[in-house]
């Protein structure tokens, strides 16, 4: 019996680790919001922002991390943006962001 749970589990490894991964598995799903800049830093911005329904989130401020080599436009404190954020390496970074004049 033990030697039919480890061969059924090398199994699903094998499969696990062979089976194709699909582009939509692979594709980074961006989220667009509305907010407001509330503090800006060298990696990150703090951004007062709408509701996000597809994540389930209420309005709030938080911190957000920029996109690596992300140049962002000329921002200030109060600026209200439009701003695209997607899940990297477990974290929410800004991708694309826009200032509302």
């Amino acid at each position: 019996m033990k030697f039919l749970s480890v061969a059924a589990l090398a199994g699903a490894l094998l499969v696990t680790f062979i089976a194709p991964v699909s582009a939509a598995e692979t594709a980074t799903t961006v989220y667009h919001v509305k907010g407001v800049v509330k503090a800006i830093s060298a990696h990150s911005l703090t951004l007062e922002h709408d509701a996000v329904p597809e994540l389930q989130w209420p309005p709030m401020t938080m911190p957000f991390a920029l996109a690596k080599n992300r140049v962002l436009p000329a921002v200030n404190i109060d600026d209200p943006v439009d701003f695209d954020v997607s899940l990297v390496d477990g974290r929410y970074e800004i991708t694309a962001l826009t200032v509302r004049r």
